[in-house]
């Protein structure tokens, strides 16, 4: 009878690590993973769309009132957009490759 109790016992120690083991784990679910191509379209498309908003802003006041556009004024037109594209592609790609 000790041998009839000991092998059920392992049956249902078998039982348990089959039954944990064959249980899977829902997977996560699949993130967009954009080609080199893309990130650098999508980088390019951010900086047209800061240039335009950064142009608009600059270039109202001389458009509307004929005034000359400041120094200050091309300078920006010219830096913030690289730096919002620039931004954007450091956050898209640390966004990307985290696992």
């Amino acid at each position: 009878m000790g041998k009839r109790a000991r092998d059920t016992r392992q049956a249902e120690k078998n039982k348990t690590t089959t039954t944990s083991n064959s249980t899977t784990m829902p997977s996560k679910p699949h993130r967009w993973q954009p080609s080199i191509t893309a990130r650098t379209l999508l980088m390019v498309l951010v900086g047209f769309v800061a240039f335009v908003i950064v142009g608009g802003v600059v270039l109202y006041k001389p458009i509307v009132y004929g005034d000359a556009v400041e120094d200050f004024g091309i300078v920006m037109m010219l830096t913030v957009p690289v730096i919002a594209a620039v931004a954007f592609r450091v956050v898209l790609d640390s966004w990307v490759d985290s696992d």
